[in-house]
């Protein structure tokens, strides 16, 4: 295959923003918004997360199977990139714009039917864009060169946006703290709306170029609503790739109780102003940027199998070292000056982790898909991102449902102040979040070493495909 552009490269790797403006909402402010702001209990926020989650791994494998088997004049992937990703953009505007005087359940339904719209069109439009990534290149380094930049591009949005609400638009105002503050809020929408709604037009029009050498939909393939349960059965057939959705399982559940939390943690747990918030900037840029390097040099020395399971006991350590200390006492207290640098460093080093995670997850998947192809004839990459997806949203649904039951067996206060919360509720917090997340880490772990699928053997497997495509030419 023609080796890619650096413009279809990078045009292609921006256009994951899209999806990582949505976790930057959902991972820093949604649920913070509606039970802190809004008034909406914690328990009735994860439960909208979880419905809607659950109706987005359900859509995945439909969206999959009917973006494999599209025939257009402009290919299989990119006219849902158009249906999908422009309304995207649109969802971020009322997802932070509750009409007045909703009530509880009232808002509770605002959010469920808005969180449902919005997962909708971003998966029309991340499946396919998903399963492009996989059928840029067949190259086994190119592939994790593609993945690094993809990841890349998506931790940029999540990590500037996230910086720009905290220091733009939730500073605190005349006493009181800018993220109690709803108007703030709609503010942060309009910025997101904005980076995906552009972010999904360069991705559309940079990789055009791109369309005639992908592959298109297999001879006799049609879309009917009974198909995607047969793809899902074919799939789920391949042991790597069921190992492999194993671990997809761990992190999802990891993703769903962290995201939920993340934002409670750092405004009571550690007691972060604003400003410290946005300073997260600097090791998440760091990390990200790290990642791709170590991953550069590693990369060609090791399988991906070895280093995922390096990955996740690294989570794990990083996870136990610093909340755990925190929890035990061995740290200083909220406000000490060695607190914020410290945590400055575990964030670092945490985005490292995760976004070598991903980059060779979404990397090992394109491989998995040549041994698919190998075992049945045939080319399944929306299938199968949307499989990985569809347990990795299942699974944080129902992490997000949990944590948010846990915000309210512990008594936080719909308003409260950063320092007004009690201890016990803070350690409740503390080791719930390090007792999941370093549970599901060594799951992960344990899943990673499993895996059959080494450099040597996608390289048999790639000289077997081509033996086949000459014995058919």
């Amino acid at each position: 295959m023609q080796p890619l552009s650096a413009r279809e490269k990078w045009t292609y790797a921006i256009g994951n923003m899209p999806f990582s403006v949505k976790d930057a909402a959902y991972v820093n402010f949604v649920v913070f918004y509606y039970t802190q702001v809004q008034g909406l209990s914690g328990t009735l926020a994860g439960l909208a997360m979880f419905i809607a989650l659950s109706w987005d791994a359900i859509s995945d494998p439909i969206v999959g199977s009917w973006s494999d088997s599209l025939r257009t004049r402009w290919g299989r992937r990119h006219p849902l990139l158009v249906a999908g990703g422009f309304p995207t953009a649109l969802m971020f505007l009322a997802l932070f714009a509750p009409p007045g005087g909703l009530g509880e359940w009232g808002m509770f339904a605002w959010l469920l039917a808005v969180s449902i719209l919005l997962r909708t069109f971003l998966t029309i439009y991340y499946i396919p864009f998903s399963a492009m990534g996989a059928e840029l290149s067949t190259d086994y380094d190119e592939r994790t060169v593609i993945a690094k930049a993809r990841v890349t591009m998506g931790w940029l949005a999540g990590m500037l946006l996230p910086a720009i609400a905290f220091t733009v638009f939730f500073p605190e105002q005349n006493g009181v703290d800018g993220r109690l503050v709803a108007e703030n809020y709609w503010a942060y929408g309009v910025l997101s709306a904005l980076v995906a709604g552009v972010t999904a037009l360069v991705c559309v029009v940079g990789t055009r170029t791109a369309i005639p050498r992908l592959p298109q939909a297999t001879a006799g393939l049609v879309f009917n609503w009974t198909q995607p349960l047969g793809d899902l059965k074919l799939i789920f057939r391949n042991s790597n790739f069921r190992i492999s959705m194993g671990a997809t399982l761990a992190f999802g559940m990891c993703a769903g109780v962290y995201t939920t939390l993340g934002l409670y943690l750092g405004t009571y747990f550690w007691e972060f102003s604003t400003e410290q918030l946005a300073g997260f900037i600097v090791p998440t840029a760091l990390g990200t940027l790290l990642a791709f390097a170590v991953l550069s040099r590693l990369g060609r020395r090791f399988d991906k199998s070895t280093l995922l399971a390096a990955v996740s006991i690294g989570l794990a350590i990083n996870m136990l070292w610093f909340i755990g200390a925190r929890l035990l006492g061995w740290l200083p207290e909220n406000g000490h000056p060695l607190i914020y640098p410290m945590q400055l460093v575990n964030v670092g080093i945490a985005v490292l982790l995760i976004v070598s995670l991903q980059a060779l997850s979404v990397s090992l998947w394109a491989d998995i898909l040549d041994e698919q192809q190998l075992a049945t004839g045939r080319r399944q990459e929306g299938v199968m991102f949307a499989a990985g997806s569809f347990v990795g949203k299942a699974t944080s649904g129902a992490g997000s449902l949990l944590a948010g039951i846990v915000i309210d067996l512990s008594g936080i206060a719909p308003g409260a102040e950063p320092g007004a919360v009690s201890q016990a509720v803070l350690q409740s917090l503390g080791w719930f979040t390090l007792i999941t997340i370093t549970v599901l880490a060594m799951v992960a772990f344990f899943c990673f070493t499993r895996l059959r699928l080494s450099r040597a053997d996608h390289e048999n497997v790639m000289s077997q495909l081509a033996s086949l495509d000459g014995e058919r030419g």
